[in-house]
């Protein structure tokens, strides 16, 4: 709804929508243990910060990281 609501330039859209993908893939991941989080937040944030670290730079419309975080290089 942010996208619709506040347009960013198309490649900033991209990495947008592809990162809210990674995000509820990975919501999806955790749910089955999910009762976890209220005792030991490391249970989402290990993974999370591997994650980042493994994120791709996103230079154009065209590239494709499915199943990384992507971020603008600017």
């Amino acid at each position: 709804m942010h996208e619709e609501l506040f347009p960013n330039e198309p490649l900033e859209t991209k990495m947008d929508l592809h990162n809210n993908k990674i995000g509820m893939d990975y919501f999806m991941e955790l749910l089955p243990g999910i009762h976890r989080q209220f005792f030991e937040k490391g249970f989402f944030i290990d993974s999370l910060e591997k994650k980042m670290a493994d994120a791709k730079v996103l230079k154009s419309l065209d590239d494709d990281f499915e199943g990384y975080l992507v971020y603008l290089n600017d």
